[in-house]
């Protein structure tokens, strides 16, 4: 068995998912093999992707934790699926903003060095595919490169 994931599933009003209830505090257990859009319990590891299954003003949405078997979707989005499922709280709207952005800057690989923000940012970038970005009042960038 995985460890358990964190993740978040979106429901029709009535906590229902594909003719499938669910219940707030029950978890469920699916046999099989477990297949992304076929067989298991299906979310999302970043909260506002829920919302492309799932309208925002239309539905409900748990926090919810995976176990078992996964599997995980290799498309745009962060669809999982997993043996088992445990709904463990309805959020709102506001708390999947707020988990999203937290999501976001967890998986944001911060470095130090080659950037430039502020009043009098600067930045450069050379080689074959050279990018540089710069921002402030009186940020400038240059690129060089054949790309």
């Amino acid at each position: 068995m995985q460890d358990r994931i964190i993740a978040y599933k979106g429901f029709n009003r009535d906590w229902t998912c594909r003719e499938f209830q669910y219940e707030v505090g029950k978890t469920f257990e699916k046999d099989g093999e477990i297949k992304v859009c076929g067989n298991g319990f299906h979310a999302c590891l970043h909260p506002l992707d829920v919302f492309n299954y799932y309208p925002p003003a239309s539905s409900r949405f748990a926090l919810v934790e995976m176990s078992g078997d996964t599997d995980q979707k290799e498309h745009s989005d962060t669809k999982i699926a997993s043996a088992r499922i445990e709904i463990k709280s309805e959020i709102q709207i506001s708390e999947m903003i707020k988990a999203a952005v937290k999501h976001v800057f967890d998986a944001a690989k911060w470095i130090k060095g080659h950037a430039a923000t502020g009043y009098g940012g600067a930045a450069s970038a050379t080689g074959d595919r050279g990018a540089a970005s710069a921002t402030g009042d009186r940020g400038a960038a240059s690129a060089t490169g054949y790309g």
